[in-house]
């Protein structure tokens, strides 16, 4: 009883909850709500004047996109509740009726205070709809505004010409001051350590023993276990793709990250406000951190995933020559940005001329794109083929990974990054320095972002595989292999389409595409797409995919559960189990129908009009095919025929194996499958041997000769049916003396069976049968005789007519042939 009183009460407060707010829905609105309006004014004043002075970094662009983006999300808030509280308004006034016309009697006064209060509240409403409007439209503008100045900013600074590197008044004031800024670097750590006090050394000297060595000695030990645990073992002579695949991870993580963890704690330290290393020496410190944390990265992760040592652990079918000049040239190129990194961060202390700058970033990019170059030869990127001669790779075991994908788009994009190496030299050349270290950096990090989203693409794929071969899956829940192949092709195929539009996505960040801007894009192509008059959302189209293919799972799991539990507990015959299994069917997929364009939205009255204006183009276009679907509606209802009934449909006899939508499927007893459609066996005469029952009878035509007892064959044939075990007693089986034919004595022998399927074993049995019984009984079987005579024989000799007498009379068979 307590139960039973909290799921009452529980269900009264959610349906309070439920309700919805009628004091806010009816309440009266703040007529002006000028105070918000206002304030958006100051702010859209403000942000117009900042815009209209034209000096805005881009963090401050930033912060005033948030601000308009704020003011937007009280704007759309304030629409939504205006346009809640509007529909009862509305059917309020509606109730109250029409106004009087002018002449006619007036309403009762307090239903004319009504109605123009109501109508005032309407008035407010939609104004306060209508001034969200605006305000979106101003915010749209006032962000085009600042993207467009973002976006000139930016450009200007790319193409900021600096002096050119190789003119000799270049060189003379860049190289001297190289020097000096090199010499001051050499400098700044015994400088810093002077600034130090007693004190001061002495507590340094006790942060780096209680902070560095401790985590030193953790990231060891850590890195012991990874190897140890689930490193590479080179007396595993052919491991598997999850096993090379995990051993590579454990190996970047041992050797690249643990370290790097180790100096990122440096680099937060020299940060801290606590920290004793200011200065250039700090920024020389921080400089050197990231550097290193580069080269070891690039030489951890290149050796774990290309493995020089141990070819048969190599995570891509490189050869060993090649595996170890891709991993070189992959520590020299980050070696040079490293090299580059110490030199840019340290100089955040030092006032570099823009002669410096630009014979600088020359020598640097130069360096760079050598390195980059080198990298790309298409020599270096040739896999070797996976198979018994390859000694480079393991074959995969069954059912593990898949080869090694080709890159189709390696040569186009091989010679994109070539050309945007020679670009950038050419543009430092030219004096344009930001322009050629925009393009380094950004191929720099998109090539990190593209290795690392191919390890994790191979690693998900390999859980993905690694699932499906479960025990689990493959015992507990039974799925067979070729079921688990589809599975895992089209998880693969969804992840793959993941890693590529989120690549895509990191990739245009990275070479400058403010996020904002993305999401814009990808909500407009997804939301947004325009034709004519009608908007078609991607994002609801894909939602109504789901919800179709959800639906129609449901039905057809459904119809498993009456086809396999339910029908067999039933006295339903076959046909009529298929028949309500079908039409479960069809009602499911009109039900799916229903469902997905609900979900996408579409209004069911514009659906009824086309339809109405299509429906004399789709009546003669589609005439034979809704004949078809009609005539096959009619057979699950009437059920004329059935699945697993014999019939014959003019030229084609055998059993119904499906009736589908369009046509019917019939096997003929050659194991031939027959469609014939489904209007032809509404308005065709049609066979059916089994339909209300499959009780038959059996006809045999025998002919004996002239001069024979009739009544003695009679009864042979009779006492043949009764002695066959599948000729049923009743009706008692008999046969009928029908004529005196041509040749012979016509007789038919019938009898009934239980399953006229049986028909023509019975037949043939039956023959049998009354073969022997008849030649047992001397009673001839005879054959077709003709008697042949000849006219205007008479002016032939004798010998001419015996031959022709001869040829007349020669002995047929008794199919009625000759015998040649």
């Amino acid at each position: 009883m307590p139960r039973f009183l909290a799921a009452g009460l529980l269900g009264l407060l959610s349906l309070f909850l439920m309700l919805p707010d009628t004091a806010a829905q009816f309440a009266k609105p703040q007529r002006p709500f000028s105070a918000v309006v206002e304030q958006w004014e100051r702010a859209f004043n403000a942000i117009g004047q900042e815009i209209g002075r034209g000096e805005i970094d881009p963090d401050r662009a930033e912060e005033l996109k948030r601000s308009l983006s704020d003011i937007d999300t009280q704007a759309q808030q304030l629409r939504s509740g205006a346009d809640e509280s509007l529909e009862p308004l509305r059917v309020q006034l509606d109730s109250l009726g029409p106004a009087p016309e002018e002449g006619a009697q007036p309403e009762a006064p307090e239903i004319e205070a009504q109605r123009k209060k109501i109508a005032e509240d309407i008035a407010a409403y939609e104004a306060r709809i209508q001034q969200a409007d605006l305000t979106a439209t101003r915010i749209k503008d006032l962000k085009l505004q600042i993207h467009n100045l973002t976006l000139e900013r930016s450009i200007g600074l790319l193409i900021k010409a600096f002096p050119l590197p190789v003119v000799p008044s270049t060189l003379a004031e860049a190289v001297p001051e190289f020097f000096h800024s090199l010499a001051l670097m050499s400098k700044a750590p015994a400088a810093w350590w002077r600034t130090l006090n007693a004190d001061q050394r002495q507590l340094f000297g006790s942060r780096i023993a209680l902070v560095l060595l401790p985590a030193i000695i953790l990231a060891w030990f850590l890195r012991r276990a990874l190897l140890r645990f689930f490193g590479r073992d080179p007396q595993i002579q052919h491991p598997s793709y999850m096993r090379r695949l995990t051993g590579a991870i454990a190996e970047g993580l041992a050797q690249g990250i643990v370290p790097s963890v180790f100096l990122v704690v440096i680099v937060v330290r020299a940060n801290s406000e606590s920290s004793l290393m200011t200065g250039l020496f700090a920024q020389m410190a921080i400089a050197a951190c990231f550097a290193a944390i580069m080269v070891i990265l690039a030489w951890a992760l290149s050796r774990a995933v290309l493995s020089p040592e141990l070819p048969a652990w190599r995570v891509l079918p490189f050869s060993a020559a090649h595996a170890r000049t891709i991993s070189r040239r992959i520590v020299y190129l980050a070696a040079v940005f490293a090299a580059d990194i110490f030199l840019i961060v340290s100089a955040r202390q030092m006032d570099i001329s823009d002669p410096l700058t630009s014979l600088y970033t020359l020598v640097i990019s130069a360096m760079e794109a050598f390195g980059i170059l080198l990298l790309i030869q298409g020599k270096l990127w040739i896999w070797e083929e996976e198979g018994p001669s390859a000694t480079a790779v393991s074959v995969p075991e069954a059912g593990e990974a898949e080869r090694a994908p080709r890159w189709r788009f390696w040569p186009l994009l091989r010679r994109l990054i070539g050309l945007l190496a020679l670009g950038a030299i050419a543009s430092a050349l030219g004096g344009y320095a930001n322009l050629s270290r925009y393009i380094f950096e950004n191929l720099a990090a998109s090539g990190i972002v593209i290795g690392i989203l191919f390890l994790t693409r191979g690693l998900l794929r390999e859980l993905i595989g690694a699932a499906l071969r479960a025990p689990l899956v493959q015992v507990q829940l039974a799925i067979p292999h070729k079921k688990r192949q589809r599975y895992k092709f089209w998880l693969r195929a969804l992840l793959d389409i993941f890693i590529k539009l989120g690549g895509a996505v990191i990739l245009l960040i990275v070479w400058g595409v403010p996020g904002e801007d993305i999401y814009a894009w990808s909500r407009s192509a997804l939301q947004e797409i325009t034709v004519g008059n009608v908007t078609i959302s991607l994002i609801d189209i894909v939602i109504a995919v789901f919800v179709f293919l959800a639906a129609m799972t449901a039905t057809r799991a459904a119809q498993r559960i009456l086809t396999t539990h339910v029908f067999p507990q039933t006295d339903l015959d076959t046909g009529v189990q298929n028949s309500l299994s079908s039409g479960f069917g069809y009602i499911g997929l009109g039900i799916a129908v229903m469902l997905a364009i609900s979900a996408i939205g579409l209004d069911l009255s514009n659906i009824a009009l086309i339809a109405g204006a299509l429906s004399v183009g789709i009546g003669f276009g589609l005439q034979a095919i809704i004949s078809n679907f009609v005539s096959g509606l009619i057979l699950l209802v009437e059920r004329p025929i059935k699945v697993g009934d014999w019939i014959v449909v003019g030229a084609y006899e055998g059993t119904v194996k499906q009736i589908n939508v369009r046509a019917t499927e019939i096997e003929t007893f050659q194991r031939a499958s027959i469609m014939v459609p489904n209007s032809d066996l509404i308005t065709g005469a049609v066979t059916n041997w089994t339909h209300k029952n499959r009780y038959g009878r059996v006809e045999i035509p025998i002919g004996i000769a002239y001069g024979s007892n009739v009544e003695q064959a009679m009864e042979i044939l009779t006492e043949c049916l009764r002695n066959h075990d599948q000729i049923q007693p009743w009706p008692e089986p008999y046969t009928l003396f029908l004529g005196f034919g041509e040749s012979s004595l016509d007789l038919e022998a019938r009898g009934f069976i239980g399953n006229i399927a049986n028909r023509v074993q019975v037949t043939s049995d039956l023959c049998l049968a009354f073969d022997a019984a008849l030649r047992e009984a001397n009673i001839e079987i005879p054959f077709p005789q003709r008697d042949l005579h000849i006219r205007g024989a008479g002016g032939l000799d004798l010998a001419q007519r015996q031959d022709l007498a001869a040829a007349g009379s020669k002995p047929r068979d008794r199919s009625g042939g000759s015998h040649e």
